[in-house]
């Protein structure tokens, strides 16, 4: 008798994918080094490329993207929502036009949207107004950042409708800032949901190592960035097996 695996958590009512496709590898992000450039040519204008591993990652158990709405990356996602009818779009506001992107985010189906870290992590007053307009228009408000202690509990000091935070959060601490002070926050804060990225701290963390790092802590959901189908059936796999709590 087969065993049927847990893929979906629950985000302010919605079914949400315990694990979904990061971008960061499609868009060449900086923190993979030599090889952002490569990444970024491969994928970020080949809407073929992208589709190939949001499948195979959907294969093993990844029902959804954290998308960007940048390149080709958001025709890779409407791909995937077309031949897939559980498949599921969360993404964050594209930099520099974040309000723009919000709306074209909202037009996609999105549900949940993030604001992107390079305004999040401003905590100004536009922060209120751009998760007004998620919000408004029936799409979960998030806040993804790259400064996660001052961010998270600016938003908590000021009660901002913030239901769930994108943060970095992996076993070596990187990226996360005060590591152990986040941690303990995360732990111990429970009107918010976390979902980790940078999850396995840009290819120098093994996905067991991660995951079972992550399956101790108050995280629901990961975003894992992914660059062959090998990656992302393994990835994934490992990531359901050890989050399935």
């Amino acid at each position: 008798m087969s065993v049927r695996i847990k893929v979906f958590c629950k985000i302010d009512g919605n079914d949400i994918p315990l694990v979904t496709t990061g971008t960061s590898p499609f868009l060449g992000a900086g923190q993979f080094g030599l090889k952002a450039y490569e990444w970024r040519e491969r994928f970020l204008n080949n809407t073929n490329a992208m589709v190939e591993i949001l499948e195979a990652a959907y294969e093993a158990g990844a029902r959804g993207i954290e998308a960007v709405p940048l390149g080709n990356i958001m025709e890779a996602a409407r791909i995937m929502v077309e031949t897939h009818n559980d498949y599921v779009i969360t993404a964050s506001s594209a930099p520099g036009r974040h309000k723009d992107s919000i709306i074209e985010l909202i037009n996609s189906g999105a549900e949940l949207i993030f604001l992107h870290g390079m305004v999040s992590d401003s905590r100004g007053k536009k922060i209120q107004k751009l998760l007004e307009i998620i919000s408004s228009n029936g799409v979960i408000p998030g806040i993804a950042t790259h400064e996660p202690l001052p961010t998270i509990r600016y938003c908590m000091e000021n009660s901002l409708n913030v239901k769930a935070f994108l943060i970095p959060f992996n076993s070596k601490g990187m990226m996360m800032g005060n590591a152990r002070e986040l941690v303990d926050l995360v732990d111990n804060t429970k009107q918010y949901s976390f979902i980790g990225m940078k999850t396995l701290g840009a290819g120098r963390i093994t996905p067991k190592e991660a995951f079972e790092y992550i399956s101790q802590h108050n995280i629901c959901s990961i975003s894992v960035g992914m660059i062959s189908t090998q990656q992302a059936e393994e990835s994934t796999r490992i990531a359901l097996e050890l989050l399935k709590k």
